[in-house]
């Protein structure tokens, strides 16, 4: 053999052992074990839907063989049905992955959560320096929501097309008479993205003034989101508050909504995470998927799948994953957090609880 010959062979030797070191690491003890339990389940999961997710759960059965069994609802449905069946006895999914404002306010302070950290393996997930900021890697204080993406997020948005002339550059141009009757809101007398629009405003201006916008301005009062977004997009709105940037995102994707804004001066931090629920059925695929999916690889995927259906949001609070191009504004500054209303967290709960009881009040109920 030439000598070229032997240390091409040294050289892939040294590059194998190098690699299995690495795999080695990477991959603590037991996880092979979990995993082939794994194979033999389903995982259940509780999501909002969407296409970033389906590419998830159909890169992660590509990858470990697991088939995954997708509930769509939104979060609002999901958490009357999980208590009513917990209520019962049933334990039927594994997972709830969406945006965490009622997971955190309402699933997590009724126990209806496992403790998250029971079901990490890999140190790379588990490792708090490898995430953006150690206060906001939980939303709630049982540890029971991991947040994998918050990101600045907008709820209050404008149709230019009504009213085209006002001007909304602050809090108190809500005020404008010209607004009275012309704006429609998401009932938010319990956490949705209704109240997450409002809490700026509270947090800003305080209660006084939220409830004398609420009493002089007489917003329509939505309960279904979809009905909201069509106010706003027919112009039977001039703003709504409470809107769903997922739906106007798609709006915009497929050509439509070019006249309709959102409205800078009410950002407030949105979450997005996983809870695995109380007695899960399928714990070693949700083991699977949950390490997987927190893991550099599967939030470069969820990143890079995002914007493919979202024109925001394609952030990590992974330190090592960079935001989609073109999303880079939607990474909160987590060395001045407090700026920030955290609304799907229990960070803002404060916030949150005020809005809900004030407009209770105001609604009546």
């Amino acid at each position: 053999m030439s000598h070229v010959r032997i240390w091409i062979v040294v050289l892939v030797a040294l590059m194998l052992t190098v690699s299995g070191t690495v795999c080695a690491q990477s991959v603590p003890d037991g996880w092979q074990q979990v995993l082939d339990k794994a194979k033999s389940q389903k995982l259940i999961v509780v999501n909002q839907g969407n296409p970033a997710f389906d590419a998830a759960f159909a890169e992660f059965t590509k990858k470990f063989g697991i088939k995954v069994e997708s509930s769509v609802t939104r979060p609002s449905a999901a958490i009357t049905r999980i208590q009513t069946e917990q209520k019962n006895g049933l334990y039927l999914a594994d997972l709830w992955w969406s945006l965490t404002g009622v997971m955190t306010s309402v699933a997590s302070p009724g126990g209806l959560f496992e403790p998250f950290e029971n079901f990490l393996l890999l140190p790379e997930v588990k490792d708090a320096a490898n995430w953006r900021h150690p206060d906001y890697i939980y939303g709630d204080r049982q540890r029971t929501v991991f947040i994998h993406t918050h990101e600045v997020s907008y709820n209050v948005f404008r149709n230019r097309d009504v009213l085209p002339e006002l001007k909304i550059d602050s809090y108190d141009s809500l005020m404008d008479p010209r607004l009275k009757g012309k704006i429609a809101i998401r009932d938010a007398s319990y956490p949705n993205a209704g109240a997450n629009g409002l809490a700026p405003l509270y947090k800003a201006k305080g209660a006084d003034y939220l409830i004398r916008f609420l009493k002089e301005q007489q917003p329509r009062v939505f309960e279904n989101p979809e009905q909201l977004d069509n106010s706003l997009i027919r112009g039977a709105s001039a703003l709504a508050i409470g809107g769903q940037s997922s739906s106007l995102s798609q709006c915009r994707l497929d050509g439509g909504c070019k006249n309709i804004d959102q409205i800078g001066q009410f950002a407030s931090i949105s979450s997005r995470g996983l809870a695995v629920f109380k007695n899960a059925p399928n714990p070693d695929a949700t083991k699977i998927f949950v390490n997987w999916l927190l893991s550099k690889e599967g939030q470069e995927l969820l990143v890079r799948e995002w914007p493919k259906a979202n024109s925001s949001g394609a952030v990590s609070t992974r330190k090592d994953v960079a935001p989609a191009s073109g999303h880079e504004q939607y990474l909160p500054d987590f060395a001045n957090p407090e700026q920030y209303v955290w609304v799907a967290t229990q960070q803002g709960d404060e916030e949150i609880k005020a809005v809900n009881e004030l407009f209770k009040a105001w609604a009546g109920k």
